[in-house]
């Protein structure tokens, strides 16, 4: 009897030395990612496939879809055909500092008022040329997983930021309970109702995002078909990006850096291992107990 109680103190002394680890706070269903979870993207630029762009004038076009402004593909092109070097031209770091307890709001004012629940992502973000160290910027800022379907269309302002790889960058993050059925059936609706040059955008559903094309002239100065792609993985995050036009590469952008493992399934991982070490110890004491007995 004496020897048993030693045996329980002692597997439960192992189960103290067993590592701590921070648990999260609880998060909403649609939120698949966690505090300090740090990812890295590229971003390519095909500038040889370019002629095309600037012989169609098709700037003109895009810097017209409402609200990309900065963020249309021209800057993309200016600010990394300079480098002259081949695809990846920069990389983009992303390292999550917190992420912060679920709001209700107007999260897109003045542009839309919709009330819109949310978990605001704060993170640290910039960007690096991978060959030029020295070389690379760096800031702090607040990004936002909206909770449902709905509210995502709404945030890629009707996929308006889909037509630049600096609009998609604002939207890393996708809620990981989106159905892209019922984001594609929702956005051609939208399309629909606003008609003109609008309706010539067909989109198709895929199991882990979209893509959207604009026939020949759909966009009336568009001499070939704009292709876009855009992937998100299991968790919500963005996973990779490419415009095509007339089937040339002219950029993408894609996730380099998998996923690390979250917080939450660490825990399970350290205190699961932890404790099957010691139920095995506990095992082979018993065996040598009762060999000696």
């Amino acid at each position: 009897m004496k020897k048993m109680k030693k045996l329980c103190l002692l597997f439960l002394g192992l189960l103290l030395f067993l590592p701590f680890v921070k648990v999260s706070p609880a998060q909403g269903s649609y939120v698949g990612i966690q505090d300090g979870n740090e990812y890295l993207w590229r971003l390519g630029l095909h500038s040889v496939n370019w002629e095309g762009y600037f012989m169609d004038n098709l700037e003109e076009t895009l810097g017209n879809l409402w609200p990309l402004g900065d963020l249309h593909m021209l800057n993309v092109y200016l600010d990394w055909f300079i480098w002259q070097h081949d695809p990846p031209q920069s990389h983009w770091p992303f390292s999550i500092t917190a992420i912060s307890s679920e709001e209700t709001g107007t999260l897109l004012s003045p542009f839309d008022n919709t009330i819109i629940t949310s978990t605001p992502v704060n993170a640290t973000a910039g960007w690096e040329i991978p060959w030029f160290k020295q070389y690379h910027s760096y800031y702090n800022g607040t990004w936002y997983i909206v909770n449902d379907t709905s509210s995502f269309l709404r945030q890629t302002f009707n996929l308006t930021l889909s037509f630049s790889p600096y609009g998609i960058m604002g939207v890393p993050f996708a809620p990981k309970t989106i159905n892209w059925t019922s984001f594609i059936t929702e956005f051609l609706g939208v399309m629909n109702s606003r008609g003109g040059f609008y309706n010539n955008i067909s989109a198709t559903a895929k199991s882990n995002g979209y893509s959207l094309n604009v026939p020949a002239r759909g966009f009336e100065n568009n001499s070939v078909a704009i292709d876009i792609q855009v992937k998100y993985n299991s968790n919500g995050v963005l996973t990779y990006y490419e415009f095509k036009y007339g089937g040339k590469l002219f950029v993408n952008y894609w996730l380099y850096v998998p996923d690390l493992i979250e917080e939450g399934d660490m825990l399970t991982i350290i205190f699961g291992g932890g404790l099957l070490v010691g139920i095995a110890l506990f095992v082979l004491i018993m065996k040598r107990i009762m060999k000696n007995n």
